[in-house]
């Protein structure tokens, strides 16, 4: 069974150190991955398994969240600037391309979470 406040927490966190992130491109989404992960699993009262479970929904649902919040920034951006076109298909495709990421960050995301099941 799901706890949905472990996920809920991870999705906060995951949000949070996602947004933070994008100044750290590469290895800061792969660190905000693994500590909303850690954390998540903390609160979670199963096994590893579990807590890699719970870190993967709350790192998938936080990633999207985040991509789709950075391509909504860049397009608005983009509208303020003047280029209206050209910023809403860039903005676009930075929600594609991150969405593409928030899935390569449930990796680190579920590794954390099964560490984080042995620390609590």
């Amino acid at each position: 069974m799901t706890n949905w406040r472990s996920v809920g927490i991870g999705f906060v966190l995951q949000v949070v150190f996602g947004i933070i992130a994008f100044a750290f491109v590469g290895v800061g989404t792969v660190i905000a991955g693994f500590l909303a992960g850690l954390v998540s699993a903390y609160f979670t009262n199963h096994g590893a398994r579990a807590g890699a479970w719970h870190s993967l929904l709350s790192g998938a649902l936080g990633g999207i969240i985040v991509a789709i919040i950075g391509g909504i920034a860049i397009s608005l951006l983009g509208f303020a600037l003047g280029s209206s076109g050209l910023g809403a298909l860039f903005g676009g495709s930075v929600v594609a391309i991150g969405v593409l990421i928030a899935f390569l960050t449930v990796i680190p995301s579920s590794v954390g979470g099964a560490i984080g099941r042995y620390v609590n």
